[in-house]
Protein backbone atom coordinates (compact mmCIF):
# COMPACT_ATOMS: atom_id res chain seq x y z
CA UNK A 1 0.00 0.00 0.00
CA UNK A 2 2.78 2.37 1.14
CA UNK A 3 4.41 1.76 -1.91
CA UNK A 4 1.56 2.42 -4.09
CA UNK A 5 0.81 5.86 -2.42
CA UNK A 6 4.50 7.08 -3.86
CA UNK A 7 4.24 5.55 -7.02
CA UNK A 8 0.66 7.49 -7.23
CA UNK A 9 2.18 10.31 -5.66
CA UNK A 10 5.42 10.52 -7.83
CA UNK A 11 5.08 9.06 -11.31
CA UNK A 12 1.50 9.71 -12.55
CA UNK A 13 2.46 12.56 -14.35
CA UNK A 14 -0.36 12.52 -17.18
CA UNK A 15 -2.83 15.30 -17.27
CA UNK A 16 -5.58 13.77 -15.30
CA UNK A 17 -6.50 16.17 -13.02
CA UNK A 18 -5.96 19.77 -12.75
CA UNK A 19 -3.30 21.53 -10.32
CA UNK A 20 -4.78 22.80 -7.06
CA UNK A 21 -5.94 26.30 -6.38
CA UNK A 22 -4.05 27.79 -3.95
CA UNK A 23 -6.10 30.79 -1.94
CA UNK A 24 -4.82 32.24 1.29
CA UNK A 25 -5.66 33.17 4.61
CA UNK A 26 -4.24 34.74 8.01
CA UNK A 27 -4.02 32.63 11.03
CA UNK A 28 -6.19 34.08 13.95
CA UNK A 29 -7.21 37.24 11.47
CA UNK A 30 -3.50 38.18 11.65
CA UNK A 31 -2.01 39.20 8.23
CA UNK A 32 1.38 38.51 10.20
CA UNK A 33 0.68 35.27 9.94
CA UNK A 34 -0.18 34.08 6.00
CA UNK A 35 -0.54 30.74 5.08
CA UNK A 36 -1.76 28.87 2.27
CA UNK A 37 -5.22 27.19 1.56
CA UNK A 38 -5.34 24.10 -0.77
CA UNK A 39 -8.83 23.83 -2.94
CA UNK A 40 -8.40 20.35 -4.84
CA UNK A 41 -11.29 18.36 -7.02
CA UNK A 42 -10.88 16.11 -3.37
CA UNK A 43 -13.25 17.81 -0.53
CA UNK A 44 -11.45 14.70 1.79
CA UNK A 45 -7.91 15.81 0.26
CA UNK A 46 -8.35 19.28 0.81
CA UNK A 47 -9.36 18.86 4.48
CA UNK A 48 -5.88 16.55 5.27
CA UNK A 49 -4.01 19.08 2.98
CA UNK A 50 -5.10 22.20 4.39
CA UNK A 51 -5.36 20.20 8.37
CA UNK A 52 -1.30 19.72 7.92
CA UNK A 53 -0.45 23.27 6.92
CA UNK A 54 -2.76 25.40 9.37
CA UNK A 55 -1.65 22.79 12.58
CA UNK A 56 2.37 23.69 11.44
CA UNK A 57 1.58 27.48 11.79
CA UNK A 58 -0.35 27.31 14.90
CA UNK A 59 2.46 25.49 16.33
CA UNK A 60 5.31 27.75 15.47
CA UNK A 61 3.28 30.68 16.99
CA UNK A 62 2.41 28.82 19.75
CA UNK A 63 5.97 27.72 20.39
CA UNK A 64 7.38 30.94 19.88
CA UNK A 65 4.89 32.55 22.51
CA UNK A 66 5.54 29.94 24.84
CA UNK A 67 9.21 30.23 24.73
CA UNK A 68 8.88 34.39 25.13
CA UNK A 69 6.82 33.89 28.68
CA UNK A 70 9.11 31.06 30.10
CA UNK A 71 12.11 33.03 29.09
CA UNK A 72 10.48 36.54 30.24
CA UNK A 73 11.47 37.51 26.38
CA UNK A 74 9.86 40.01 24.45
CA UNK A 75 8.86 39.21 20.89
CA UNK A 76 10.23 41.83 18.27
CA UNK A 77 8.89 40.73 15.27
CA UNK A 78 7.50 37.38 13.99
CA UNK A 79 6.06 36.16 10.77
CA UNK A 80 5.10 33.52 8.64
CA UNK A 81 4.63 33.76 4.74
CA UNK A 82 4.71 30.88 1.79
CA UNK A 83 5.67 29.72 -1.46
CA UNK A 84 4.50 27.22 -4.03
CA UNK A 85 7.55 25.80 -5.38
CA UNK A 86 5.10 22.82 -7.44
CA UNK A 87 1.88 22.84 -7.63
CA UNK A 88 1.72 19.60 -10.76
CA UNK A 89 -1.33 17.85 -12.03
CA UNK A 90 0.08 14.47 -11.93
CA UNK A 91 -0.09 14.86 -7.89
CA UNK A 92 2.39 16.84 -6.73
CA UNK A 93 1.98 19.69 -3.76
CA UNK A 94 4.77 21.19 -2.15
CA UNK A 95 4.43 23.83 0.20
CA UNK A 96 7.12 26.18 1.95
CA UNK A 97 6.39 28.15 5.36
CA UNK A 98 8.91 30.72 6.21
CA UNK A 99 8.62 30.75 10.01
CA UNK A 100 10.67 34.06 11.24
CA UNK A 101 10.55 35.35 14.48
CA UNK A 102 13.14 38.00 16.35
CA UNK A 103 13.03 38.55 20.01
CA UNK A 104 14.11 41.90 21.28
CA UNK A 105 17.73 42.27 22.44
CA UNK A 106 18.43 38.75 20.72
CA UNK A 107 21.93 38.76 18.63
CA UNK A 108 19.79 38.15 15.68
CA UNK A 109 16.96 36.99 14.32
CA UNK A 110 15.74 33.27 13.13
CA UNK A 111 14.23 31.98 10.46
CA UNK A 112 13.16 28.29 9.72
CA UNK A 113 12.25 27.31 5.92
CA UNK A 114 9.32 24.55 6.70
CA UNK A 115 8.62 22.23 3.84
CA UNK A 116 5.44 20.20 3.23
CA UNK A 117 4.60 17.83 0.74
CA UNK A 118 1.40 15.77 -0.62
CA UNK A 119 -0.48 13.93 -2.70
CA UNK A 120 -2.71 16.19 -3.94
CA UNK A 121 -4.81 13.79 -5.14
CA UNK A 122 -5.34 11.77 -1.54
CA UNK A 123 -3.56 14.79 0.80
CA UNK A 124 -1.67 12.18 1.99
CA UNK A 125 1.59 13.91 3.11
CA UNK A 126 5.19 12.70 1.22
CA UNK A 127 7.92 12.20 4.15
CA UNK A 128 11.56 11.90 3.73
CA UNK A 129 10.64 8.09 4.41
CA UNK A 130 9.01 8.15 1.45
CA UNK A 131 12.09 9.44 -0.69
CA UNK A 132 14.09 6.47 0.46
CA UNK A 133 12.51 4.03 -1.52
CA UNK A 134 12.83 6.28 -4.82
CA UNK A 135 15.40 4.25 -6.80
CA UNK A 136 17.54 5.91 -9.52
CA UNK A 137 16.80 5.17 -13.30
CA UNK A 138 19.90 3.62 -14.34
CA UNK A 139 20.45 0.92 -11.41
CA UNK A 140 16.98 1.19 -9.15
CA UNK A 141 19.22 1.58 -6.19
CA UNK A 142 18.08 4.12 -3.64
CA UNK A 143 18.76 7.53 -4.73
CA UNK A 144 18.23 9.57 -2.00
CA UNK A 145 20.61 8.13 0.48
CA UNK A 146 22.44 9.77 3.38
CA UNK A 147 25.49 9.55 1.08
CA UNK A 148 24.56 10.64 -1.88
CA UNK A 149 22.57 13.65 -0.42
CA UNK A 150 26.19 14.34 1.56
CA UNK A 151 27.76 14.39 -1.89
CA UNK A 152 25.64 16.57 -3.54
CA UNK A 153 25.72 19.24 -0.23
CA UNK A 154 29.60 19.33 -0.75
CA UNK A 155 29.03 19.77 -4.50
CA UNK A 156 26.72 23.03 -3.64
CA UNK A 157 28.97 24.02 -0.97
CA UNK A 158 32.33 24.06 -3.17
CA UNK A 159 30.32 25.45 -5.95
CA UNK A 160 28.93 28.33 -3.94
CA UNK A 161 31.80 29.33 -2.02
CA UNK A 162 30.70 28.24 1.25
CA UNK A 163 31.70 26.29 4.24
CA UNK A 164 30.34 23.97 6.74
CA UNK A 165 31.13 22.95 10.44
CA UNK A 166 34.71 21.38 10.51
CA UNK A 167 33.52 18.48 12.54
CA UNK A 168 30.72 17.60 9.63
CA UNK A 169 31.73 14.25 8.35
CA UNK A 170 28.53 12.87 6.76
CA UNK A 171 25.14 13.32 6.85
CA UNK A 172 23.07 10.29 9.23
CA UNK A 173 19.24 10.42 7.97
CA UNK A 174 17.60 12.68 5.07
CA UNK A 175 17.01 15.81 6.33
CA UNK A 176 13.46 16.48 7.53
CA UNK A 177 12.48 19.39 5.38
CA UNK A 178 12.71 18.81 1.42
CA UNK A 179 10.01 19.98 -1.44
CA UNK A 180 9.71 19.35 -5.51
CA UNK A 181 10.85 22.10 -7.89
CA UNK A 182 8.62 22.58 -10.94
CA UNK A 183 10.56 20.20 -12.81
CA UNK A 184 10.19 17.36 -9.81
CA UNK A 185 13.47 17.53 -8.63
CA UNK A 186 13.91 16.93 -5.02
CA UNK A 187 15.49 19.98 -3.09
CA UNK A 188 16.85 19.60 0.64
CA UNK A 189 16.95 22.15 3.28
CA UNK A 190 19.52 22.72 5.74
CA UNK A 191 18.44 24.84 8.86
CA UNK A 192 20.56 27.44 10.15
CA UNK A 193 22.81 25.57 12.75
CA UNK A 194 22.27 22.44 11.07
CA UNK A 195 25.26 21.73 9.22
CA UNK A 196 26.47 25.29 9.26
CA UNK A 197 27.68 28.60 10.82
CA UNK A 198 24.89 31.03 11.36
CA UNK A 199 26.42 33.08 8.60
CA UNK A 200 26.06 30.58 5.90
CA UNK A 201 22.38 30.64 6.12
CA UNK A 202 19.86 28.17 5.28
CA UNK A 203 21.02 26.08 2.61
CA UNK A 204 19.42 24.55 -0.11
CA UNK A 205 20.50 21.70 -1.85
CA UNK A 206 18.99 20.67 -5.51
CA UNK A 207 19.63 16.51 -5.85
CA UNK A 208 18.33 15.76 -8.56
CA UNK A 209 15.04 14.02 -9.98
Amino acid sequence: MKQFIIAAALFLLTNVASAAQIDSADYLGDPRFNYPVVVTDSPIADARINSVIRAEVQRFVEAVEKQAQENDMQIGDISVDFKIPCNHNGGILSVLLTEYIYYEKAAHPSTIVRALNFNSYSGVRLTADSLSEIGSPDNGEPRYTPKNVTRKLREHVRKNNLFLYDDFTELEQLPEDFYFDDELNVIFIFQQYEVAPYAIGIIQVNAGK
